[in-house]
């Protein structure tokens, strides 16, 4: 179906002219969804502190609770497709949710740490699919339409992001926002027809250039996927650390941390005005670029925290646009999604371990600079992925 708002930027052809995207009742259920998946994912970290002084751990114990999760997250993303072939998608979203609405509510009444940590994980089984699904039906219609869906999709994550830990940090409320989360989860039973019309297996193929196969812009586009993970996830890891280090207390620089998860939403929320008029790739190497620019200028004591949340409004789109593009120019949604939410996670995980090591805590500017530099890669990995998909895509940066 046509949108004659669209703009230039629609790709009428790439992706099927026509795909339906989801209905709008399973566009608000995935809002709300989406809220809670952030909620969660978000005040896991925030909680330890609480949660360990519930269960009279050491202040070693925690980081099982959110490997866990993670873990199961993963493992969701990697077993999702041979599932599906076994179980009506229908059936499959409806496990999801029954996994992270019981995770959660076995999180708020585990009685003991080791149980806390297996209800992690079958949270995060839960969370890694829905989250799969939600990206796949939301980045379906592909062109600026595809980006609005998703961009307001990771918006309403980011919003559930920033409210969880909140929660968590004002009133300790652990166990009753799990219970609230549980509860609001099975509420959002029209996600599950998230899973019409995203066939598991390769879509129809399109013209490539003998020697550049598909995969080969996959591959490309997951490394941007993984790079720009670690940009987001090492921000989030260490600008409190680089903030304390330039003269700020610790509470005000874990209080002005906050303006980067600011920015990130607020940007998904504006993102996709400029979505209608500039080429997909074209937007992604913007973001990156702009975020690298604004992650320099936090070198600068005095302007970091806002150059901080400026970072967030400037890489606000990177990835919900690279998702959007990639799956309206490759074959296979599902799995293309599958592959760039992967790599997102591995990145995620791994990138912001590496950059606390290559960092110098005696040189705070270095924190900034290291992730400004890994951005500038993921704008390198992109136009190698620009030229891998070139002959399937009608937004190709033009030529040098």
């Amino acid at each position: 179906m046509n949108d004659p708002v669209h703009g230039p930027s629609v790709e009428p052809s790439a992706a099927g002219a026509g795909t339906a995207g989801p209905a709008p009742a399973t566009v608000v259920a995935g809002l709300v969804l989406s809220v809670l998946l952030g909620a969660v994912t978000a005040a896991l970290g925030a909680a330890l502190p609480v949660l360990r002084s519930a269960y009279g751990t050491g202040d070693a114990a925690g980081t099982e609770v959110v490997v866990a999760y993670n873990l199961g997250a993963l493992l969701a993303l990697l077993g999702s497709g041979p599932l599906e072939r076994r179980l009506p998608g229908r059936s499959v979203v409806s496990w999801l949710l029954a996994a992270f609405a019981a995770g959660c509510a076995g999180m708020a009444v585990a009685p003991a740490w080791w149980a806390l940590t297996g209800c992690a994980l079958l949270t995060g089984l839960g969370f890694g699919g829905l989250v799969l699904y939600a990206n796949t039906a939301f980045g379906r219609p592909g062109g600026a339409r595809g980006v609005r869906l998703l961009n307001w999709l990771h918006a309403a994550f980011g919003a559930g992001a920033t409210t969880g830990p909140l929660l968590v940090g004002e009133w300790g409320a652990v166990r009753e926002l799990l219970w609230a989360v549980a509860a609001l989860t099975l509420c959002c039973v029209p996600f599950r027809s998230a899973a019409d019309g995203s066939p598991t297996g390769p879509g129809p193929r399109r013209p490539v250039r003998a020697g550049r196969p598909p995969s080969a812009a996959l591959v490309a586009c997951a490394a941007v996927a993984l790079l720009y993970a670690g940009v987001e996830a090492g921000i989030g890891a260490l600008e409190a650390t680089h903030l304390a280090a330039t003269g700020h207390t610790p509470q005000d620089a874990a209080r002005l941390s906050a303006l980067f998860w600011a920015g990130l939403t607020v940007g998904r929320l504006l993102l996709p005005l400029a979505a209608r008029r500039v080429p997909h790739p074209l937007l992604v190497l913007g973001s990156l670029l702009a975020g690298a620019g604004a992650l320099t200028a936090a070198t600068d004591p005095g302007l970091a925290p806002a150059a901080y949340g400026l970072a967030g409004i400037c890489l606000a789109g990177a990835f919900p646009t690279l998702l959007a593009w990639t799956v309206t120019v490759l074959p296979g949604p599902r799995r293309v999604s599958g592959v760039l939410l992967t790599a997102n996670l591995a990145g995620s995980a791994a990138l912001p371990f590496l950059l606390g090591h290559v960092t110098d805590p005696a040189a705070p500017a270095s924190v900034p600079l290291a992730l400004a530099a890994l951005t500038l890669v993921a704008g390198a990995a992109l136009l190698t992925a620009v030229r891998a998909a070139r002959p399937t895509s009608q937004h190709a940066l033009p030529p040098a």
